[in-house]
């Protein structure tokens, strides 16, 4: 069990460093990796946050850090002209949504690349289709159906073991099925009470880039809200990784702190 306590400690000391050498001119694999270092370090002190210390508006306080680095990063990228990260690089956006941040999550979704990338990142294609459907869901004002069916039917078949639950789950937000979409968030979670229970039993698994996602499913918090925008009815139950705490409506304002220099290429 990993020592979120310490792991936050650890955490909170890296990421000053890591936004002193911060540079905005670096190369493009260089910012990728500083902007990922960021994003762990906001991520694990966000998850403390919550579990450690029971505060809720600190957790979404360091979700909207995260997310609020990685649109800088898009930003940034696209005023250089170089190759954005993959569109299955979206923990920005998932963090945005778990906070019921959906304007900054919009604004995330909007600059996120929907082109696959597998020549120059190697992306899966179903990791790629997934995180699509995903920014199609994020939209301030959601696409139709007819739009985002055909991502979600290419998706299933190419890989529907791993992605059928959450092919369900978008089918029922778009049609905003409740009884839909509690069958389908059930079996998602399952799925992912699997794997992260495997690989918490994984001799090679790294703790502290684990951590943040041993007691919470990110993206699950995401689909919630999501579906809470929907007006899917969400029952109280206490859901393994997806707890009420986490759930409770978003009151503190995040200021744009703790975030890389908004750039732009003549910077």
């Amino acid at each position: 069990m990993p020592n979120m306590k310490s792991l936050r400690a650890d955490a909170a000391m890296k990421l000053e460093g890591l936004m002193d050498d911060f540079r905005p001119g670096a190369d493009r694999d260089t910012l990728l990796a500083q902007v990922n270092d960021i994003l762990l370090s906001l991520h694990t002190i966000a998850v403390a946050t919550l579990l450690v210390d029971g505060n809720p508006q600190g957790f979404f306080l360091n979700l909207c850090r995260a997310a609020e680095n990685g649109r800088r990063l898009l930003e940034l990228l696209q005023a250089r002209q170089l190759t954005p990260p993959p569109a299955s690089w979206n923990m920005p956006l998932l963090a945005a949504l778990a906070a019921g941040n959906f304007p900054q999550a919009d604004a995330i979704a909007a600059a996120s690349t929907s082109t696959w990338l597998h020549a120059e990142v190697r992306e899966y294609e179903d990791e790629f289709l997934w995180a699509v459907i995903l920014q199609q869901l994020a939209h301030h004002k959601p696409p139709p159906a007819s739009r985002v069916e055909p991502l979600i039917a290419r998706l299933e078949k190419l890989n529907k073991k791993e992605y059928g639950s959450r092919c369900a789950l978008a089918r029922a937000l778009l049609t905003q099925s409740s009884s839909g979409f509690a069958k389908a968030f059930e079996a998602a979670r399952l799925d992912y009470e699997v794997r992260i229970e495997k690989e918490a039993q994984e001799f090679g698994t790294p703790v502290t880039a684990f951590a943040p996602h041993r007691f919470l499913w990110l993206e699950g918090l995401a689909l919630l809200r999501l579906a809470e925008r929907a007006g899917i009815p969400l029952e109280g139950a206490d859901l393994k990784y997806c707890p009420p705490l986490a759930r409770v409506p978003m009151a503190a304002k995040y200021a744009d702190d703790w975030a890389i220099p908004a750039r732009t290429a003549s910077k």
